[in-house]
């Protein structure tokens, strides 16, 4: 659900903006990989938590493993487990960069038709691949998504300075 719409409508908090693959929940407070705000997918909401996201067209998510070329960088990525390397992350998702003419990036245009894939790193909750497809957008602008998980790493631990 857009949060710019829901997020003080609705007792969830941000307005169901927010989705976790991990706990199958729409509140923020449950380890959000996701969120939707002003037509735009975002990970990697707080402290030194950060994510990838990239566009792949209409590629069928059935056909989307470990081995298809636009998994094989994030599936191979280890997450620092310092805070500067965190950090690090976080600036480089945040302005973007390629990678076999890929764009990873913290946010991607969601749209209508099109698959994705997240790798979002959430520090001693949560490290997970996922391919997901928009299947539609209701006319409040809510997201439907068809999703499958492609691998669940361990959970990051991170040494703060």
């Amino acid at each position: 659900m857009p949060r710019e719409k829901y997020r003080d409508k609705l007792t969830v908090r941000e307005g169901g903006a927010y989705y976790s693959f991990t706990r199958l929940s729409n509140s923020y407070d449950s380890d959000p990989q996701i969120g939707l705000e002003q037509g735009t997918l975002r990970t990697g909401f707080a402290g030194a938590n950060f994510g990838f996201l990239v566009e792949l067209g209409d590629a069928p998510i059935e056909a989307l493993d470990l081995d298809h070329p636009a998994v094989q960088y994030l599936a191979a990525f280890a997450a620092p487990t310092e805070e500067p390397g965190a950090r690090e992350q976080q600036r480089k998702t945040g302005s973007g960069f390629n990678v076999a003419d890929l764009t990873y990036k913290s946010f991607q245009t969601a749209s209508v038709g099109r698959t994705y894939i997240v790798r979002s790193v959430n520090y001693e909750s949560s490290d997970v691949l996922v391919a997901f497809f928009v299947v539609r957008q209701d006319t409040d602008g809510s997201l439907i998504l068809l999703w499958k998980k492609l691998k669940q790493f361990p959970t990051p631990h991170l040494a703060r300075q």
